[in-house]
């Protein structure tokens, strides 16, 4: 790749990484996720707040912790590749070592895997389920049904369980 490309790549990367860490001061900073959820909320009192208030705001505080690390996880991505272009490796795939094609590198210039690298990748990532799924699907081994596992429960009483003595 030539100089010149890498060069404009490198650009790109250096604007996105100085968005992305702005965005990250304004997520983790003061009046943010920088301050504990009690000092954040801007309310005199909590007499009058529903439960569900508190709920949306959880909501919304935790969402907030997963785009500061998605944000932060793209920082390193940034960082990875401009260490790959410090040591010459960049625009080569770190998995299979073929070249990335220059359109991808346009497109997402933090990259380090070749497309079929990347897929490979993913689909690893999908497959690495739990390992107590596979005693937990189909229930009890396979050896009692739903409608088994509700005539045993319904022997201790049911909600129109009537007494007859």
């Amino acid at each position: 790749m030539r100089k010149q490309r890498i060069n404009q790549l490198e650009q790109m990367l250096a604007e996105e990484k100085e968005k992305l860490l702005e965005v990250e001061a304004s997520l983790a900073g003061v009046g943010g996720l920088g301050q504990p959820m009690d000092v954040a909320d801007t309310e005199l009192s909590a007499y009058d707040n529903h439960p569900g208030d508190y709920g949306s705001q959880m909501y919304e505080r935790s969402k907030d912790f997963g785009l500061l690390q998605i944000t932060r996880e793209h920082i390193a991505e940034i960082e990875e590749a401009q260490k790959a272009i410090r040591e010459g490796s960049y625009g080569y795939c770190r998995n299979c070592g073929l070249p990335i094609p220059e359109p991808r590198l346009h497109a997402l210039p933090r990259t380090l895997l070749c497309v079929q690298c990347k897929r490979e990748q993913e689909d690893r990532d999908l497959n690495d389920r739990p390992v107590e799924e596979e005693v937990m699907y189909p229930p009890f081994g396979g050896s009692l049904d739903r409608e088994d596992a509700w005539e045993a429960v319904a022997r201790y009483g049911t909600s129109s369980y009537v007494d007859k003595d």
